[in-house]
């Protein structure tokens, strides 16, 4: 399943569940990056949608204000602290990538960060 899924593209998840790839939020994702576009709500709306240089402005900031001792942050928190910080919203579908793991390895971002699987997470 996990190969259908990940590498084959004949299934994908909608809300939880496994469905046809064709109905899937990851084909749905893949479509709006496609074309430089929002998929979520929040990015459509009145937020605005962090550009590349905003992206690599923020991504700067946040690092150099890392608590002492930390190395890393989960990626799951990224879209929130730009929201909450910086009043953007983190689309990586607008900037051409389906996944947000895939935009932060993004060649313009590697002086910057780097995306390591942890644990459970990246």
């Amino acid at each position: 399943v996990q190969l259908a899924i990940s590498q084959k593209k004949l299934l994908g998840y909608l809300n939880g569940a496994v469905v046809p790839y064709k109905r899937s939020q990851s084909m749905v994702k893949e479509k709006c990056a496609e074309v430089g576009r929002p998929c979520s709500s929040a990015a459509r709306g009145t937020t605005k949608v962090a550009t590349w240089d905003m992206v690599r402005s923020c991504l700067q900031e946040i690092i150099a204000t890392m608590a002492p001792g930390a190395e890393s942050i989960p990626l799951s928190n990224m879209k929130r602290i730009f929201r909450s910080r910086y009043h953007l919203e983190l689309s990586e579908t607008t900037l051409g990538y389906p996944k947000l793991s895939e935009l932060l390895q993004d060649p313009r971002l590697n002086d910057l960060c780097a995306v390591r699987l942890q644990g459970h997470g990246y």
